[in-house]
């Protein structure tokens, strides 16, 4: 638009949708580029989103895929940045999600608990296509609490955390019988059995949850017709979310980053009328659980289960239904886990629709039904190494009889067992742990004084003293001398 004249129809377009466009044309300089990744736009392998040094990031669809080769071989040689252990490359850029994923050493630092929960599921969404440019690839985090109405929560027990290994429509039994009873039962033969007609994360579900901060509201009411959700569908309790994602057939969503840090989208802080509830309850502020006094309560103790050592003993069968071996194909089926057909990559090529409303019909198909993130990973994901840091102090004295043993983990996996042995197949001494959750630990025996056999430890006498780690500090609640 310009000189007075106006170069297309643009009356459709809310002028509140258009003011959140201003910045994003223009220029950006070729030496603020700090990576870039290719990307996925409604299936299709047709856009790239360049990340800048002011921490910003812009994507860009483009005709077709020849067109992505093209533009990132004309920018600065950045890769994907130097986050990920991975060389700073052209070819980099244009990696496919999983080639990305074995050529990076993020797992690894992971394992190490070199990097966090956190930090490891944000890498996770970003080379497996998830955005925040794209609210149909927004990033995807898991429910990690199941207790959203005690007075307390109290994180060292195994009952407040949710089962990572099974996906969210599977948790409830008699849910989870009426989903694999309609894919056992399929007679549609135009289309795939799937267990789900929802997804777990679609434009929809991320308006749903940020409903009540810009740009999103505009979003959202641009997509309603200019109204907000009906108040006993809109989000207004996280209880009642988590109880609708056990029960409601249609309903199966998962978390957004935003639960772990940002604390703004559980208030109404622009006043927002968002209407009154059957039960006669005004639809405001989210209702919080009630071991959260405030939102910044919420999103810290969210967090902390998130890093917990429940979640971390777990996160990696989590991993296997998102983007591993159990997202599609007969271990999805056998996990519950299968969803439209249309969500997954690859389902139909639109250049190949030459019919502009049946291409149309289709696009919007797969806008509605939410896209499944690239499948990183064809085999089990590797777990993380035990929270366990065992560290025998030898005294200098060669003669001495005695080691003392220091065990740290969190308060949440007390060890009831510990064993030192020589486990067969292992090449290294090793001590075992088991906690009273009954988690299974093998860790590494680290020596720091000098080289001492395992069959040497066995014969001294080996005290150790455990240690709990809170968020209030190191204390010892146990010393033992039985090995």
């Amino acid at each position: 638009m310009g000189g007075g004249e106006c170069y297309g129809d643009y009356s459709h377009l809310s002028e509140q949708v258009l003011a959140y466009t201003e910045g994003l044309h223009g220029k950006w300089m070729f030496s603020e580029i700090r990576a870039i990744f290719s990307r996925r736009y409604l299936l299709q392998n047709t856009a790239m989103e360049v990340f800048m040094a002011n921490r910003t990031s812009v994507m860009f669809n483009f005709p077709d895929q020849a067109t992505v080769k093209k533009v990132v071989n004309s920018l600065p040689r950045v890769g994907v940045g130097t986050s990920y252990g991975l060389p700073q490359a052209r070819r980099i850029s244009l990696a496919t999600p999983r080639q990305l994923f074995k050529s990076s050493n993020m797992t690894q630092r992971w394992q190490r608990r070199e990097i966090s929960n956190f930090e490891y599921l944000m890498f996770l969404n970003t080379i497996a296509g998830r955005t925040y440019n794209d609210l149909n690839q927004y990033p995807v985090f898991p429910w990690v609490l199941t207790n959203y109405d005690s007075e307390e929560l109290d994180l060292t027990l195994p009952g407040n955390f949710r089962d990572l290994s099974k996906p969210v429509g599977a948790l409830n039994p008699k849910r989870a019988a009426f989903y694999a009873e309609r894919y056992e039962n399929w007679e549609n033969e135009q289309t795939p059995p799937y267990h789900y007609s929802c997804h777990y994360s679609t434009a929809a579900s991320t308006l749903h949850w940020l409903v009540r901060i810009e740009p999103y509201t505009t979003f959202f009411l641009c997509a309603n017709n200019h109204k907000f959700d009906h108040p006993d569908r809109s989000f207004s309790s996280i209880s009642r979310s988590w109880r609708n994602c056990q029960r409601d057939t249609s309903d199966v969503k998962e978390l957004i980053p935003e639960f772990f840090y940002l604390p703004e989208m559980f208030v109404n802080s622009n006043g927002y009328h968002l209407g009154m509830r059957e039960d006669g309850a005004k639809v405001c502020d989210v209702e919080l659980p009630a071991w959260a006094k405030k939102p910044e309560d919420l999103v810290r103790i969210n967090r902390m289960a998130l890093e917990s050592e429940f979640v971390s003993s777990q996160l990696h069968q989590w991993i296997d239904l998102i983007f591993g071996y159990k997202q599609r194909g007969p271990e999805a089926a056998r996990a519950l886990n299968v969803f439209h057909y249309l969500t997954y990559e690859g389902a139909t090529r639109l250049d190949s629709i030459t019919d502009p409303l049946l291409r149309e019909a289709t696009e919007a198909q797969i806008q509605h039904f939410g896209q499944t993130p690239s499948q990183l990973l064809i085999e089990p994901h590797p777990p993380r190494s035990s929270a366990m840091h065992l560290s025998p102090l030898m005294f200098k004295d060669q003669l001495q009889q005695d080691v003392i043993m220091v065990l740290k983990f969190p308060s949440n996996s007390p060890v009831t067992h510990v064993a030192a042995n020589t486990l067969p197949h292992l090449t290294i001494p090793a001590v075992v742990t088991v906690t009273c959750s009954r988690l299974f630990a093998v860790n590494r025996w680290n020596n720091t004084v000098g080289e001492q056999s395992l069959e040497a430890a066995s014969r001294l006498k080996v005290w150790f003293i455990i240690v709990e780690c809170t968020t209030a500090g190191v204390r010892e609640v146990q010393k033992s001398g039985a090995f």
